[in-house]
């Protein structure tokens, strides 16, 4: 994720973004026919969070690979803290992922993704993540579980992917929609509800 971000200018990226970032991947990942890494999220008052995304980046931070670029006390006394890939640590490592089969997608992915994702302001992408269709229902109450491919399927049980799908009504006759472009269709959407 930081490999494609950094490749579209999204970073130094803060806490709460990533994980927002992280939820669209794991949401809009069945577009690309992957498996979302995460299939459920608690829906809390805040936005998307997942515990097992931020052990990895604390991790990944205390091993030298993600560099804490600033540390600065937030508006409701958190510490906000904004990070960005040390290319000299990851990059042997991000070569040898490269040579392996499946990431050739994922990277594709990812970068489509963070492309689209860095044109939401940066106050905002916490915002547009509450405003996807998955995180959004109303019929998910606050401490319960957002489901979308943990216990149903990934495309068929997925809010975001469904609604995805549906740009392709909205074309002319004679005209498919790409995968790219139904996850750029999806993410400008979710720029518009953020931005209001």
């Amino acid at each position: 994720m930081f490999a494609a971000l950094e490749r579209v200018g999204g970073t130094p990226i803060d806490t709460r973004s990533l994980h927002a970032f992280a939820f669209f991947a794991n949401v809009l990942s069945p577009l690309w026919d992957l498996h979302p890494l995460e299939g459920s999220v608690l829906k809390e008052s805040g936005s998307p969070y997942f515990p097992a995304l931020q052990r990895q980046l604390d991790c990944l931070v205390g091993e030298g690979f993600i560099i804490v670029e600033s540390l600065a006390r937030g508006t409701t006394d958190e510490l906000e803290a904004k990070f960005r890939l040390s290319h000299e640590r990851a990059q042997p490592v991000l070569s040898i992922v490269r040579m392996l089969p499946d990431e050739a997608s994922a990277e594709g992915f990812l970068t489509e993704l963070a492309d689209a994702f860095v044109e939401i302001r940066p106050d905002r992408r916490d915002d547009a993540a509450v405003a996807d269709a998955a995180y959004s229902d109303p019929a998910v109450a606050q401490g319960r579980i957002v489901d979308f491919a943990e216990w149903v399927s990934p495309t068929k049980g997925n809010a975001a992917w469904n609604t995805a799908q549906q740009f392709q009504k909205y074309v002319p006759v004679g005209v498919t929609l790409s995968r790219a472009e139904k996850l750029v269709m999806y993410m400008r959407l979710m720029k518009r509800r953020a931005h209001g």
